[in-house]
């Protein structure tokens, strides 16, 4: 067994602090000194850290928590009357980065840089591929500006959530016209089968919850652990079961566990764990995963 990976940890944790605290000082959210530590440290810099299972794994467990933390941090309430704003909000953020990179695919991929194959399809990955997004770091922004709990905080939270499901559909789709193999009325009726299964299993959980509270007002270091558990349950089964995105389980698991009377006790636990390790690792590890290529005027451009 090897130690490295503490000395990695160590670097890890230091850098993203340091590089934190400077692109505070300019005025930027801290968020984006952790993913620049992650990229001079790694392979695209300075080659100090590589990336490896182990990293991959905790970073992954990371960004869980930041959306349990969030999912906790919501107003259930608010967030029902922003829905119609965050569906707007979601399909603005799916069709226009779908258009603008289907258009930008569609200018370069001809001439001397088309790539054999479908063209169209080509081009249509691509505009696809953009409207993915990355919810745990408007998550991580918008706690830094004390906005997650606002009307705007949880019209960006709920668009976002809506966002990853419509993405999925988006590449089911076009992953069906490549491959008539792949279902767009099985992806769909999974991700409808999701939602059930998380109103099913939140009844439950919340009816379990309040009465075990009511027994058991001491000892609440267990409820952090009955708490974590949950999230992890809701996470595994929304990416194994019905092929949705584990934070959407883990974020779905914190607004459950939000209308609970010891969420706010919860949710300072987690923000310490998520602080002082798990986010920071998270961000990092995007930056160790960059690798930048030989730059051609092309790309440039």
């Amino acid at each position: 067994m090897t130690y490295g990976y503490l000395a990695d940890l160590a670097l890890i944790l230091l850098a993203t602090k340091a590089l934190s605290m400077l692109t505070g000082k300019l005025q930027m959210p801290q968020v984006v000194g952790a993913l620049v530590a992650g990229l001079v440290m790694g392979p695209a810099v300075l080659n100090i850290i590589q990336p490896s299972d182990f990293l991959s794994q905790v970073a992954e467990l990371g960004v869980i928590v930041i959306m349990f933390s969030a999912g906790m941090g919501t107003d259930l309430n608010e967030l029902k009357q922003t829905g119609k704003a965050g569906f707007v909000i979601a399909m603005a953020g799916v069709l226009v980065p779908l258009a603008m990179g289907t258009g930008l695919m569609f200018i370069f991929n001809t001439g001397e840089l088309a790539m054999p194959g479908n063209k169209f399809l080509q081009d249509l990955f691509l505009g696809v591929v953009l409207t993915a997004t990355s919810v745990s770091i408007t998550v991580e922004t918008l706690k830094e500006l004390g906005k997650l709990k606002t009307r705007s905080g949880n019209a960006i939270l709920g668009a976002a959530i809506i966002d990853d499901v419509l993405g999925i559909i988006a590449l089911t789709i076009i992953s069906s016209m490549a491959d008539s193999s792949v279902s767009i009325w099985m992806v769909l009726l999974q991700i409808l089968g999701f939602f059930v299964f998380v109103a099913v299993a939140g009844f439950l959980f919340y009816k379990f919850y309040v009465h075990w509270v009511v027994k058991a007002e001491k000892g609440m270091h267990r409820h952090v652990i009955i708490a974590f558990v949950f999230c992890l349950l809701m996470s595994y089964i929304a990416e194994v079961a019905f092929g949705v995105a584990d934070i959407t389980g883990a974020f779905c698991a914190g607004v459950i566990i939000s209308m609970t009377q010891r969420s706010q006790y919860l949710n300072s636990k987690f923000d310490v764990l998520s602080y002082a390790y798990l986010s920071p690792l998270f961000f990092a590890s995007i930056g160790l995963q960059v690798t930048l290529p030989k730059m051609t005027p092309a790309i440039i451009w």
